[in-house]
């Protein structure tokens, strides 16, 4: 395990109590984890479940905790431990509706989010860990991740099946001016100018952007090297990097080049009253333009069940693999034997498939096996399979990423609202009786 800086560890415990606080505003956090409660007792009752005094007070100290660190005005102390106790209660709820849908949240998953607070704080997952650790924390911390991310992803379900996108929005976002800046890519930008001073481009100069340019596309050279020189035989050059920029934020002499060039390519020089410049895409990030590496592919799916062990399932698919070797027909195999229903009726053909529609093993094997060719039996995710690669080809997806991209910002901008309302629809229909507290 990494070692840390125990003379650092209040410091970092203090940062990490309010990150969690902020990241999960679950209870079983905080410095009230270590304090004695001398009596418990049920201050609400929520459809199925209880809220404890204890859950409460905890979650009171970190509000506390908080208020002490406020600037501003703050509401009078009884409507604030009225809101905490809503949340905590809203939270019942939702945990309970979760539970019920089978939502689960494995360590693999609780493990990424840890990780991921760790990197916020320039720490490894270990030393974080070994932070919580020593103050207490650890299994409080991952018990509130495991019910923040459980509330996220059932929230997520339920208020994303009440919102409703028609194509009529999506059409009137493209076309506004809103739309457009909002879908458009950004480009990370560096330029190479040499400048002309207000003269005419000289020809020394136009020799010079010539080797410039050969220099980027061949010599392994980099705009940040060439215009540290400042000067290349006698002819001062400047330029930099500029950063990340929309098209419209790009200086108005690059607007035509920039959006042409795709990530890592270099402009041939071209002349503005400056000069000659040369530009760089180094990084490309956003925007609609996608095209897809897609497979035309069939398969046969052999799974391990009740009936078939993981070995008898294996000598099956092998033999399918040999039948088809022999000269039988991969569809008619398919109907007869496939487990995957989704596919059984075409002969096993999945169509064209792509990157992120399939599982990446089941991606993986198709990358390696060639177009016209027969994969030899392997074991994957869902079970054993035998893939044929019919086809490929690389398809211009961008209208439709166009309209994905555009439903989803509107998608967000409704979310917010539409969560409020649900979580008043969900305790306003659910049976709360608060005690006193």
């Amino acid at each position: 395990m990494a070692s840390v800086d125990t003379g650092n560890v209040n410091m970092r415990s203090k940062l990490f109590a309010l990150i969690i606080a902020v990241y999960a505003g679950l209870a079983g956090i905080g410095n009230a984890h270590a304090q004695p409660i001398p009596v418990d007792k049920i201050v609400a009752l929520v459809d199925d479940d209880v809220v404890l005094q204890s859950e409460f007070d905890v979650r009171w100290v970190q509000v506390e905790e908080q208020i002490s660190k406020a600037t501003g005005p703050v509401p009078p102390t009884e409507e604030l431990r009225k809101q905490v106790l809503d949340q905590i209660i809203i939270e019942h709820l939702q945990l309970q509706m979760a539970n019920r849908a089978g939502i689960r949240v494995d360590d693999n998953q609780l493990n990424t989010a840890m990780n991921t607070i760790a990197q916020q704080n320039q720490m490894t997952f270990e030393q974080f860990t070994e932070v919580l650790q020593q103050q207490g924390l650890y299994d409080s911390t991952r018990e509130a991740l495991r019910k923040e991310i459980i509330i996220g992803q059932f929230q997520n379900g339920a208020v994303n099946r009440r919102i409703e996108i028609s194509r009529q929005e999506v059409e009137n976002f493209l076309r506004s001016e809103t739309g457009l800046t909002e879908t458009a890519p950004e480009y990370h930008v560096a330029h190479i100018l040499i400048p002309n001073n207000g003269g005419a481009p000289t020809e020394r100069q136009a020799e010079l952007a010539d080797v410039l340019y050969t220099q980027l596309m061949e010599g392994g050279a980099t705009v940040a090297q060439l215009i540290a020189r400042k000067q290349i035989n006698g002819i001062t050059i400047s330029g930099g990097d500029l950063g990340w920029n929309k098209p419209e934020a790009l200086p108005s002499v690059f607007a035509t080049v920039v959006p042409a060039l795709e990530a890592g390519e270099v402009s041939k020089p071209f002349t503005s009253p400056n000069g000659y410049h040369i530009v760089q895409v180094l990084e490309l990030r956003g925007g609609t333009a996608l095209k897809l590496n897609q497979a035309q592919v069939r398969h046969i799916l052999i799974k391990p069940n009740e009936i078939r062990t993981e070995a008898q399932s294996e000598a099956l698919i092998r033999e399918l693999y040999q039948r088809i070797q022999d000269g039988e027909d991969f569809e008619d195999i398919a109907r007869q034997n496939s487990d995957d229903e989704n596919s059984i009726v075409a002969g096993g053909n999945l169509d064209w498939v792509y990157d992120g529609m399939v599982p990446p093993d089941f991606m993986g094997a198709i990358n390696a096996t060639a177009t016209g060719e027969i994969s030899e039996p392997f074991r994957a995710q869902t079970g054993w399979h035998i893939v044929e690669v019919l086809d490929r080809r690389i398809q211009d997806v961008t209208e439709e990423n166009k309209r994905f991209q555009a439903e989803n910002i509107l998608r967000q901008r409704k979310f917010e609202n539409e969560l409020e309302d649900w979580l008043t629809e969900i305790r306003d229909t659910s049976y709360i009786d608060i005690k006193d507290f």
